[in-house]
């Protein structure tokens, strides 16, 4: 898969990062060590000698320069294994003094055996993904901030005998749960429900926690999102093309689908559609969808396959009375 080239290019800043972080690691651990084990500083000298006498036996071209290598082997492993005591016997892992590397399939060069490293495909996908959720209103909301009291504690008996704050509650934990748990792969999320009714708060504070945890997340709402991929499969100027979008919204940890229902009804958005979530089920990749719409109207306005993989999902029902409208009579 290809991205633009300001993505390379940040990724490659993001790589220069790692490398530049690592070797201050690495430096104030080799301070840290000669500072407690004095003995170290010899040890690291001999070792750094090495090459030199090494050059120097075989230019030297002696009839007994394969013994002299050998023995210059050995010396140079008995001389890393008093370090490792040194460390071991001063409270250090053996290997504090490795070389420091974020990945060590590619020691952080990008490449792993000539082609891209997982490691560099992830910082490209990171980086497509916050480029599509660039307006993400993420300081908005959050866990802390979703009240449940203004959920009605009355049972209801259409809701058999619970009341919506007591749904609104189990759905709070388990989104809770969710976030603070996220793996890949993972089950996907489907929030019905009429408007106002808090699937886009709870949304967003489990994009919130995730991307926390340095996973590639996706958030908008489905219109703007299916504009998105419609101004690049339409528009030759477009910076991003139609393929990059798509695998960008297939591929990314999280997928957060807001507002299903409130996008232009074309052919074109309803393919889109499936093939975004048809993919991501199947490859285990979790996505979590909102949807004002009844499960007549989901059916009506889609597909019957669309709707069967929406409620293959884990479903969250909202119910209660639109808290939007009791925050702004509170002047919240």
């Amino acid at each position: 898969m290809s991205y633009p080239v300001k993505y390379y290019e940040e990724a490659q800043k993001i790589l220069d990062k790692r490398k530049f972080d690592n070797s201050i690691t690495e430096q104030n651990r080799l301070y840290e060590v000669k500072e407690r084990i004095p003995e170290i500083s010899d040890i690291q000298q001999q070792l750094a000698s090495t090459t030199n006498r090494l050059v120097k036996i075989i230019l030297s071209k002696s009839d007994n320069a394969a013994a002299l290598i050998e023995a210059l082997k050995n010396e140079n492993l008995g001389l890393q294994e008093k370090m490792k005591e040194l460390l071991k016997k001063n409270g250090f892992p053996e290997d504090y003094l490795d070389p420091v590397f974020s990945c060590k399939k590619c020691f952080d060069t990008g490449i792993d055996d000539s082609s891209r490293c997982s490691c560099y495909n992830d910082i490209l996908r990171s980086i497509a993904a916050k480029e599509l959720s660039k307006d993400l209103p993420m300081g908005l909301t959050c866990f802390e901030s979703f009240n449940l009291k203004l959920y009605s504690d009355e049972k209801k008996e259409n809701l058999k005998n619970r009341s919506p704050r007591e749904i609104m509650s189990n759905n709070y934990e388990y989104c809770k749960q969710y976030a603070e748990d996220f793996h890949v792969p993972n089950e996907s999320i489907f929030m019905t429900g009429r408007t106002g009714l808090g699937k886009t708060h709870l949304s967003l504070s489990i994009a919130k926690k995730v991307i926390e945890q340095n996973y590639s997340v996706v958030y908008g709402s489905v219109p703007d999102l299916f504009r998105k991929i419609e101004r690049a499969h339409f528009d030759r100027n477009s910076e991003e093309s139609e393929s990059e979008v798509v695998n960008t919204l297939k591929e990314c940890d999280l997928l957060m689908l807001d507002d299903l229902g409130a996008e232009f009804d074309s052919q074109f958005n309803i393919s889109c559609l499936y093939e975004i979530i048809n993919s991501r089920l199947n490859f285990g990749r979790p996505t979590i969808v909102n949807t004002n719409l009844t499960g007549s109207e989901l059916t009506k306005r889609y597909s019957d396959r669309i709707a069967s993989r929406l409620y293959s999902m884990k479903r969250l029902p909202f119910y209660g009375d639109d808290i939007r409208l009791k925050k702004s009579k509170q002047g919240e």
